[in-house]
């Protein structure tokens, strides 16, 4: 039997992108064996027919004795699973994961960049001199991958014109994809209510969300704007006087976001920067328009004036004439919503992606 190596940063992560690739390998008579740095969801992850191995790592420091040992333990895991195939996850996987197969002789790498990150977003002193690291890595990462997976054009640009990867190593797929059946369209019975899906950081636009929620409150009193998503760089008390005031509902983290779309009229994730913008395609998927950020990763959701509208990042006022648009304009929300259920349909059906990236890596 053939064996995939799956190089993962976090249990998390396999268990919100990875087990529908994971149970398509499986499903195609593969063995298929994720590393990653903790065993939480190791339980949840066996249940695919995979099998689960720890490294030791911690998926955002920067010490570089650690990312020494992190290289290590890569030569060790691969040399003694043997996979005929590797594929790699994000920053540290995707570099010390690629240097590693080298090392151990493994020549089918295949490695996903799913959205640049704070190294490419930031741009204080600390982070220019990480960023100019990094590049330097993933520049020597890229020449061992036979492929690098993109999940939009623009993050494809942005490294080729680095020179990090040569263009006919890159290939484009939406994301890890929507179950269309899943996330089914639903009837939009309240008109007015608005939605963010998104962990609290303020690159996610948290902040400009809440400011043009209390703009539009004052002229729509009836609109109502919800907001979920666990704290992060930012925390409740960091919105309090926005929930203080009625300007927003906050409902925190929860493991099933589809009752909070199917109660909304419209999606909006103004969100600085993306991978994809995942909620995107899920609200798009159940029917629901889309107000986005007009920049990496979340404009590959959102046909402007078709499924939705692209707005300028960091701009609360523009996010706000939107919204007004919206509820000014109840029937686009019915015509728009269809055209992203439409949408979704054709570009972010899970079982085609997974298919794409099955023909390419087997």
């Amino acid at each position: 039997m053939r064996k995939v190596l799956m190089l993962c940063p976090t249990s998390r992560s396999v268990k919100n992108f990875r087990l529908p690739l994971i149970r398509k390998l499986v499903k195609e008579g593969y063995s298929v064996t994720v590393c990653a740095f903790d065993d939480e969801y190791k339980s949840l992850i066996n249940e695919t027919g995979a099998k689960m191995i720890v490294v030791k790592g911690r998926n955002r420091s920067l010490n570089p004795f650690a990312l020494i040992k992190l290289k290590k333990s890569y030569v060790s895991i691969i040399k003694q699973e043997k996979p005929d195939v590797v594929l790699t996850f994000v920053l540290k996987p995707n570099v010390y994961g690629s240097l590693a197969c080298k090392k151990a002789g493994v020549t089918k790498v295949y490695s996903f960049v799913e959205g640049a990150g704070d190294v490419f977003i930031n741009n204080s002193l600390k982070w220019k001199l990480v960023r100019f690291v990094v590049c330097k890595l993933y520049k020597k990462a890229f020449k061992i991958s036979r492929k690098v997976f993109f999940l939009n054009n623009d993050d494809k640009n942005e490294f080729v014109n680095r020179n990090l990867v040569f263009e006919n190593k890159c290939e484009i797929i939406h994301g890890v994809g929507v179950d269309i059946e899943r996330f089914s369209p639903k009837p939009i019975e309240n008109r007015n209510t608005f939605l963010m899906i998104a962990r609290l950081l303020k690159t996610k636009g948290v902040i400009e969300y809440c400011e043009a929620a209390r703009k539009v409150k004052k002229l729509y009193p009836q609109a109502t704007f919800n907001l979920l998503g666990p704290e992060g760089t930012l925390t409740k008390s960091d919105i309090q006087q926005y929930i203080d005031d009625g300007s927003i509902s906050y409902f925190g983290e929860t493991t099933d976001v589809r009752p909070y779309i199917e109660d909304c009229s419209v999606h909006v994730l103004p969100s600085y920067r993306e991978g994809l913008g995942l909620v995107n395609a899920e609200a798009g998927a159940m029917g629901r328009p889309i107000i986005t950020g007009d920049t990496n990763g979340t404009r590959d959701t959102v046909i402007d004036g078709y499924n939705g509208f692209l707005v300028p990042i960091k701009n609360s006022e523009a996010l706000a004439e939107k919204m007004i648009y919206f509820l000014e304009n109840p029937q686009a929300i019915e015509t728009m919503g269809l055209n992203a259920r439409k949408y979704a349909e054709e570009n972010f059906d899970q079982n085609k992606i997974n298919e794409k990236i099955c023909e390419i890596i087997l």
